[in-house]
């Protein structure tokens, strides 16, 4: 540790916050300033996340680094027995340039020093990782506008949060997602998200925006990192970015025999510049990312591309002058509704079909019915049917077939309600066994029809407005087929649409591959399924409504189709 003759030459700690970052490892490295936060320190300039692991699991650790890009965008890794940090700095050695280090054995923290030259013996067999840290985007923020509270006090830093949001595994290597959370005024997010969307190396753009209690935090004042924030104003929305201290979960749930991480937020301050690359990244046009309200209360946003919002308006107004209700408990337009039924990950439908005078079965509604479960099973959506007792055998019958068809990707679990074989309410539907816990993310009703059904929609709706539950429904008329197709390729636009998906899985986990995107385009409604589905329909007894032609009917809905998709053009 240095002595108070070797303070000669060692900047302060107001210096550190506008030198250059060599001054700062430098005085690290003489033992000054242990454990001091790296926040404010060498701004402009990338700071790192470091983590020591065994040679043995190395391979491992760059695959967990790649699956999991938010969270930890890897900069540099060095091979065994190298402790310089590569294209990251000059004139550095990772045992000594950090303030404080944390060691770990099997996953337990069992010491904080001020560097790892007592492990000399076994370093040569270990690698070290550096990946990007938010600290390092903290002057781009400031430049456009943003006040961060932690930046105007040094004894402070950013708030958080370990979260339930797991990271993709890879081998023996796991872990939670850690988030920091900066607040935010309401009209500068889109401001936050662009300055930070082009910054891949730094985490780039937010992973959730709005309502905390969606990342399992139960109270945004009680962090796991960091320090709490000031009691949040009403114009502020708590933004979340990924956050490079899910590294220290990492290893503390991989559990290997001895690892190292920096202790806190003593980060790795690089030389290479953060300030310039968020002006200098060229976005192609429609690829900037738009923030889209998604829940009013409590508030949640999305993001969306330019390019698809535009395509998502095009939709809306195809249906503007339909007989069309939809909503998350009221009626909130279309866009609302498709973002949180594309945030969702467990759907139900409620189906009543609409019956005519002689007690045979209208194809109205279920047309669009199948193809809006056909596009929710091929992005990846877990979809449950609820239908009345007298349809339910029909429907578990149309179902097989339609599976037979490959007009659905897989069979559907068919529920019916209410159970004549036992009382089960309609809260015992969407909830599991304790009776409290949701078992869905989205009740949908693509049908309304006779007094019955709308009783046991009513029924389910009450249940899931107590449960929030998101919900929204279709037309009693004609047009609920054109909306659940409308719905259907609003949800290929999203899946299809990467700043949509990377917001979508949280930065984990991979985009779709090129044989998942060609699923989600083969369940795109075309004249071919419908015309598939109808003869399927009418082959099990559905037929028009009464007074409407047939052909007539379905040369109409096959019209639409083709409207439809050509907002895809």
């Amino acid at each position: 540790m240095a002595t108070t003759d070797d303070t000669v030459d060692v900047p302060s700690l107001e210096q550190l916050q506008t030198s250059l970052p060599v001054e700062a490892r430098r005085a690290f490295r003489r033992g000054f300033y242990f454990k001091k936060v790296t926040s404010g320190l060498c701004r402009g300039y990338v700071q790192a996340n470091i983590a020591g692991v065994q040679a043995q699991h190395a391979d491992d650790f760059v695959e967990f680094c790649r699956a999991n890009e938010g969270p930890l965008p890897l900069l540099h890794h060095s091979q065994p027995g190298d402790f310089s940090a590569g294209p990251l700095a000059e004139d550095s050695d990772i045992r000594t340039d950090v303030a404080a280090y944390n060691v770990l054995k099997y996953g337990e923290y069992v010491d904080i020093v001020p560097d790892l030259l007592p492990f000399d013996d076994v370093l040569n067999e270990y690698a070290f990782f550096y990946t990007g840290c938010s600290f390092s985007f903290d002057k781009i923020l400031l430049n456009a506008g943003i006040h961060l509270e932690y930046a105007d006090n040094p004894d402070i830093t950013v708030s958080m949060y370990t979260t339930n949001i797991p990271c993709h595994r890879v081998g023996s290597v796991q872990g939670p997602m850690v988030v920091s959370m900066r607040p935010v005024p309401r009209h500068l997010v889109q401001v936050a998200v662009r300055a930070t969307n082009p910054l891949p190396d730094i985490h780039g753009a937010p992973i959730h925006i709005g309502c905390f209690d969606a990342l399992g935090i139960k109270d945004v004042y009680k962090t796991q990192y960091g320090d709490p924030p000031s009691p949040l104003k009403e114009d502020q929305i708590p933004v979340f970015w990924a956050c490079g201290n899910t590294i220290k979960e990492v290893l503390q749930h991989t559990k290997h025999p001895l690892s190292f991480t920096m202790y806190s937020d003593c980060m790795y301050l690089s030389d290479n510049p953060s300030d310039s690359d968020s002006s200098t990244v060229i976005i192609p046009d429609g690829e900037q990312p738009v923030v889209v309200d998604m829940v009013d209360d409590p508030y949640q946003a999305s993001l969306v591309s330019e390019a698809v919002l535009q395509k998502l308006k095009q939709l809306q107004n195809v249906l503007r002058d339909g007989n069309v209700s939809v909503g998350t408990h009221e009626d909130d337009g279309f866009m609302k509704p498709i973002l949180t039924l594309s945030h969702s990950s467990h759907i139900v439908m409620a189906v009543v079909l609409p019956q005519k005078k002689d007690n045979g079965y209208e194809t109205n509604g279920f047309m669009g019915t199948v193809a809006l479960a056909n596009m929710l099973q091929a992005v990846g959506k877990e979809v449950t049917l609820v239908v009345d007792a007298e349809s339910y055998l029909h429907i578990t019958k149309i179902v097989k077939v339609l599976v037979q068809k490959a007009l659905l990707q897989e069979s559907i679990n068919v529920v019916q309600f209410p159970d004549t074989s036992n009382s089960s309410s309609a809260r015992d539907i969407l909830t599991q066994s304790d009776g409290n816990t949701p078992r869905f993310d989205h009740l949908v009703m693509p049908i309304q029809t006779s007094d019955n059904g709308n009783s046991m929609c009513k029924q389910l709706f009450s249940a899931a407005k107590d449960l929030n539950v998101f919900t929204f429904q279709g037309s009693q008329q004609c047009s609920s087929d054109v909306y659940s197709y409308a719905v259907s390729i609003a949800l290929y636009l999203l899946s299809t649409c990467p700043v949509h998906d990377r917001y979508r899985r949280r930065s984990v986990g991979f985009p779709p591959s090129e044989r998942e995107l060609q699923v989600f385009k083969a369940a795109l409604p075309s004249i071919k399924t419908v015309a598939s589905v109808v003869e399927i329909l009418e082959s099990h007894g559905f037929c028009c409504d009464t007074g409407t032609d047939s052909n007539r009917k379905n040369e109409d809905l096959r019209s639409a189709v083709e409207h439809l998709c050509n907002v895809l053009l």
